[in-house]
């Protein structure tokens, strides 16, 4: 029997005893001894002693085929059932880390697994062992059969301060900029009055100057699904949320350091949660104007690696981290994500790895979503009742995209509506389209799984919102949504996203054309292309004003083959680097874009763009024309329009003259020659002054 603690890079890990020894096929020896509460996001070792065993059976020793596997909660509880199969949420091989010599068996084996995320629930070690087929008990996945703990009573794991601890918290931005929402979840403990506190940082912190907000409280169900997967209450598939909290916290100075916590209880032990801190939004009219804004899109919660492969290969700790220290060292105003957030695909678990991973990044800065496909994306049936939080009752597959697939295998878009609240405006719906100001910058949010061609609900709502911003107050407006428009992947004629490209760009570039939008950030494939300035109607790049389509697919999900080709329009392209986009609007009129290599902090692209050409004056926001001038309204003219009407005066002067002189040629030839010099002479004069 052994209790082995194993350290990460953090911490001393010394949680979790198991005891494995093999014996005869019935010999009932896995043990688990006593229950085992492992620390939110810490991982446990799992340790056994293995000996020859009956060989009519089983292979000797450890198979390269064993794995330990972990199960949690709804359907897994082992002590009601021991059909589990595959509803396992993680598995590890444990010839991965075993070292093992059959010469000088019993030996001792031991694998790291984790980190355990705090579910709300229990969770199961089991040990499952590979079989030669002749084992009569072989009933599960293939050739591998289970060995269960204590079986007549089975000690189960505890992770965290248990199901009333607040976890995943995350803030979001209103309408309004003296406000900041908090959500969180915890089991349901509207009883106890959960609320956030909050105070100014550099105000003492005694009890007057500390402010509260009650929350409101949501969740779904399984019922609530589009689809199987999404809708199968099983340890695998759909798991209760919890409970949904949000808050409100109000009456906020701008651009001012806060500090705050939330939950119910008196400390971080029964239903507290750690101290955090977070930047008010900055003014409209903040000066120098500098909003700085996170983009990316295809993040996930494992990322390039498997469930099955140890949690330090998964790139998303280190993007996040990544964003944290360019938040902290930029003073970032947002962070969005354009869709394919989690990829939880129908996986309720994976919600809550990706919130325990985004947390530290969520709780100082505000993240806003957009919705994609492995959002949304969804096949209605006849006979599911479901709710389409969009709206819709069924959703939108026009017969030329590939808008009727299945990629949230049956989520439709109920997690991320849930859990996600966004600033709202006349018009907008929730996750799925709505905008919002920041400092000198409209950020506009559309969904493309949604119909956005002319005269749709969308495309409505979005040409109203383009037509109101004040682009005296907010000279640069950023879209974005999941679907590119443009990028460099080698197309074939079959290719299913293609046609999507060709009619996004005829429903959206003539909207952007006439509103002058500056920016369209989007995500789908999973690479970095960023184009010129381009005339959206001409699609010709443009040394000033035009719109740049930028694609950020490179948040963590597995990237993209280097198959790609390059439009002339194509500026910057990369693959082979996870990443982000860092948009700094410098001034009114220039605004910086920046890709900063998530596993090293390196800028791979920086580009400056100008909204108008030098020395010209810009029309902040449509007059009225009026041919008199009224009192207190009176027009100006920059230097630059000035001396541009001098010079085409005086180059139609020398045209004039040239032309009066050729005719004159014609009556006088004589003096031609005389008259052609004197002329050009004339010219060569004027373009010296």
């Amino acid at each position: 029997m052994a209790a082995v603690g194993q350290s990460n890079h953090r911490a001393v890990l010394a949680v979790l005893a198991i005891l494995l020894c093999y014996s005869v096929i019935h010999c009932k020896c896995f043990h688990l001894h006593g229950d085992v509460q492992v620390e939110n996001g810490r991982n446990a070792t799992v340790t056994w002693h293995s000996r020859p065993i009956d060989t009519e059976y089983l292979s000797l020793g450890e198979n390269e085929e064993d794995e330990v596997r972990l199960y949690c909660g709804e359907g897994s509880d082992v002590r009601y059932s021991k059909t589990l199969n595959d509803d396992h949420i993680a598995r590890w091989s444990v010839m991965d880390v075993l070292v093992i010599s059959k010469s000088t068996l019993p030996s001792v084996g031991t694998v790291n697994i984790g980190p355990f995320i705090n579910m709300r629930d229990k969770c199961q070690v089991i040990f499952w062992r590979y079989s030669n087929g002749s084992d009569p008990t072989r009933t599960h996945d293939g050739n591998l059969v289970p060995l269960f703990p204590n079986e007549e009573e089975p000690h189960l794991i505890t992770v965290g301060s248990g199901s009333v601890q607040p976890m995943q918290g995350h803030l979001a931005m209103t309408s309004d900029i003296s406000e900041m929402h908090i959500t969180w979840v915890s089991a349901d403990v509207s009883s106890r009055n959960p609320a956030v506190y909050y105070r100014q940082t550099d105000v003492p912190g005694d009890a007057i100057n500390i402010m509260m907000s009650s929350a409101s409280a949501t969740t779904y169900s399984a019922g609530d699904m589009c689809g199987s997967v999404a809708g199968e209450v099983e340890g695998k598939h759909f798991r209760s949320p919890g409970m949904i909290y949000t808050a409100t916290m109000t009456e906020l100075k701008p651009n001012t350091n806060y500090t705050y916590w939330y939950g119910t209880g008196t400390n971080t032990t029964n239903g507290l949660s750690p101290v955090h801190w977070f930047i008010s939004p900055k003014p409209t009219a903040v000066s120098p104007p500098s909003a700085r804004i996170i983009a990316l899109a295809d993040m996930g919660a494992w990322g390039g690696s498997k469930p099955k492969e140890p949690e330090w290969q998964s790139p998303i700790p280190v993007v996040v981290q990544s964003m944290l220290l360019a938040s902290e060292k930029k003073s970032v105003d947002l962070v969005t994500i354009y869709g394919d957030i989690s990829y939880a695909n129908g996986k309720g678990y994976v919600w809550e790895r990706f919130f325990y991973r985004l947390e530290p990044l969520a709780t100082r800065v505000p993240v806003h979503v957009a919705v994609g496909n492995h959002e949304y994306d969804y096949i209605s049936s006849p006979t599911k009742t479901h709710r389409d939080p969009s709206g819709l009752t069924t959703p939108y597959h026009p017969s030329w995209g590939n808008l009727d697939g299945g990629s949230s295998h049956g989520e439709c878009a109920v997690p991320t509506a849930e859990r996600f609240k966004m600033p709202s405006s006349p018009g907008s719906n929730g996750v799925f389209w709505y905008s919002h100001n920041v400092a000198n910058v409209h950020m506009v949010v559309i969904s493309t799984e949604h119909d956005i061609s002319p005269g749709s609900t969308q495309a409505r709502w979005l040409e109203q919102d383009l037509a109101g911003v004040n682009r005296n107050t907010q000279p640069w407006v950023i879209v974005g949504g999941h679907r590119s428009l443009y990028d460099n992947v080698q197309y074939s004629n079959a290719d299913v996203d293609l046609p999507y490209q060709i009619h996004g760009r005829r429903f959206l570039n003539p909207l952007f054309a006439k509103y002058k939008v500056n920016v369209f950030i989007a995500g789908h494939y999973h690479n970095y292309v960023r184009t010129c300035p381009m005339d959206s109607l001409s699609e010709q790049c443009v040394q000033y004003g035009g719109t740049t389509y930028i694609t950020v697919g490179t948040g963590g999900a597995g990237l993209e083959p280097n198959t790609f080709s390059k439009p002339y329009w194509v500026q910057y392209n990369m693959t082979g680097s996870y990443g982000f986009v860092l948009f700094e609007s410098t001034s009114d009129e220039q605004a910086e874009i920046t890709f900063i290599a998530s596993q090293t902090g390196q800028v791979m692209d920086r580009t400056t763009i100008t909204r108008s050409s030098p020395g010209t004056s810009v029309t902040q926001q449509p007059q009225a024309t009026n041919s008199s001038s009224s009192p207190g309204h009176q027009a100006t003219v920059s230097v630059g329009t000035l001396v541009g009407i001098s010079i085409g005066f005086l180059i139609i002067t020398v045209l004039l003259a040239v032309v009066i002189m050729v005719i004159g040629s014609h009556k006088k030839p004589s003096s031609a020659v005389h008259s052609g010099k004197s002329g050009f002479s004339t010219l060569e004069q004027n373009e010296d002054v």
